[in-house]
């Protein structure tokens, strides 16, 4: 019976999502586009269709990093969560891993990860 909230919740996000894919389809427009299978990056046409175009790598490092220090918030909520019952161990574990993150933003910097040059 707990757990019937988070039941309900599911059952409703999959109906709404059902229901809106179908009034797409249903209401939707039924003429092909022009350049419907165009591939575009960002809305800006592709002049070659071949992938061999060269990509900076700072764009690469900064996913990257953006995808670590989401991690980084996905772990420490549950920790912030249950902060009372888990005590001095749970915070020195915490304060462990925020200090190995630390660490890697600050390798990150040193070798120019988060240094935009054109």
């Amino acid at each position: 019976m707990e757990y019937l909230g988070i039941l309900l919740f599911f059952f409703i996000a999959v109906l709404l999502g059902l229901a809106f894919s179908f009034l797409n389809n249903f209401l939707g427009p039924r003429t092909k586009e022009k350049l419907e299978g165009y591939p575009y990056e960002c809305g800006v046409p592709v002049y070659d269709q071949e992938a061999k175009g060269v990509f900076k790598q700072g764009y690469y490092l900064l996913g990257i990093s953006l995808i670590l220090f989401d991690i980084e918030v996905a772990f420490l909520f549950p920790w912030v969560v249950v902060f009372k019952e888990v005590g001095l161990y749970g915070l020195a574990g915490a304060l462990l891993f925020i200090f190995i993150l630390t660490l890697g933003l600050a390798y990150e910097w040193r070798k120019g990860a988060l240094r935009w040059q054109l």
